[in-house]
């Protein structure tokens, strides 16, 4: 049997974020990598988050991009349906520039700060990262690891609260969305 590809470290030490709440979600798509990454890179977000979940608003689209999706340094904001908003902004990519996929695996991790909302309180940022690794071909196991860093001690246990009881739903119900999309193609 294959040696199963692990993946680095959620994030380079100066990625990483202080230790916070955080959440993992996984699922497989029956499509090739290049196809998942082909989807996902220029996704609409409001296709991933048609919905929320309790306090955390469904997306309603993303503005002020200042560059390709898949470039590191690239932010855009984006859009909730309460009215507020967050920044997220690309910390890696690989690969990068519109190039494929190779050796089987891809890496997308990025920043989310400037919340507008209720978040403002819990939260100074929050760091994600999507993991690819193809498995088989036309098979792509998709992860996606998701950390906050509470405004202070005191946040840390409504953080936990509010990922435990709304976000893995969100993170799951995205997460599905994309592998939903990519199989379509």
């Amino acid at each position: 049997m294959p040696r199963r590809w692990s993946p680095p470290p959620m994030l380079t030490p100066t990625e990483q974020p202080g230790a916070g709440p955080s959440a993992e979600v996984s699922t497989t798509a029956a499509a090739s990598l290049a196809q998942v990454w082909a989807v996902f890179v220029p996704i609409d977000l409001a296709q991933v988050f048609p919905r929320g979940s309790g306090p955390i608003p469904a997306v309603v689209g993303t503005s002020d991009q200042t560059g390709p999706w898949d470039v590191v340094g690239s932010a855009r904001r984006v859009r909730l349906a309460d009215g507020t908003s967050v920044r997220e902004a690309i910390l890696a990519s690989a690969p990068c520039d519109g190039a494929p996929p190779s050796g089987g695996r891809a890496r997308f991790a990025y920043r989310v700060d400037g919340f507008t909302g209720p978040l403002a309180a819990l939260t100074t940022a929050a760091f994600g990262e999507w993991t690819f690794v193809e498995t088989a071909p036309d098979r792509t196991e998709i992860t996606w690891r998701y950390a906050f860093t509470p405004r202070s001690a005191l946040m840390a246990a409504p953080l936990s609260a509010l990922i435990a009881l709304f976000w893995r739903t969100y993170m799951r119900r995205g997460i599905e969305n994309v592998r939903r999309l990519a199989e379509a193609g």
